[in-house]
């Protein structure tokens, strides 16, 4: 059986990110928070797994195959020590570069058949142990994919 490799997905994301000259100066993290250290780093890019649900009214296609939605979450955090503005700015300039280079690989290096950008969330906390300023934009990605039974 072909399962579908979702850890997969996400690190050949993290393999895009960090091999494109557009974001490749921001820290990419899989599945895990950035919690330390990030004063100096400016910028960094968080890829989750969100859910999954199959196509809605496909054929069980006699055991054989069966397409999902994956919904990943590719957030894109800014962090600064002088203003959440500035942290806002780092972070909008990382959102713009990581929708062009989603853009440019709908199949996430072949992982996906294809996906297709969606809106997200905004958030922003100050981390008083390291007196940071953080501000994230989330970009949701639907990314079509398949179980076959072979």
């Amino acid at each position: 059986m072909a399962a579908i490799d979702y850890i997969g997905i996400l690190s050949s994301l993290k393999t895009i990110f960090e091999a494109d000259s557009r974001t490749s100066t921001a820290r990419v993290y899989v599945e895990e928070d950035p919690q330390f250290g990030m004063a100096d780093a400016g910028r960094a890019i968080v890829l989750t797994l969100v859910s999954r649900a199959p196509f809605a009214g496909q054929s069980i296609a006699a055991g054989k195959r069966t397409r999902y939605l994956a919904r990943i979450g590719v957030w894109s955090i800014g962090f600064d020590v002088e203003s959440f503005n500035a942290a806002c700015q780092k972070r909008d300039a990382l959102l713009a570069q990581v929708e062009l280079v989603l853009m440019d690989n709908r199949t996430i290096s072949g992982k996906v058949t294809a996906s297709q950008l969606e809106g997200g969330e905004f958030m922003s906390v100050r981390n008083p142990g390291e007196n940071v300023f953080c501000a994230g934009a989330e970009t949701a990605v639907s990314a079509e994919v398949a179980a076959i039974n072979t």
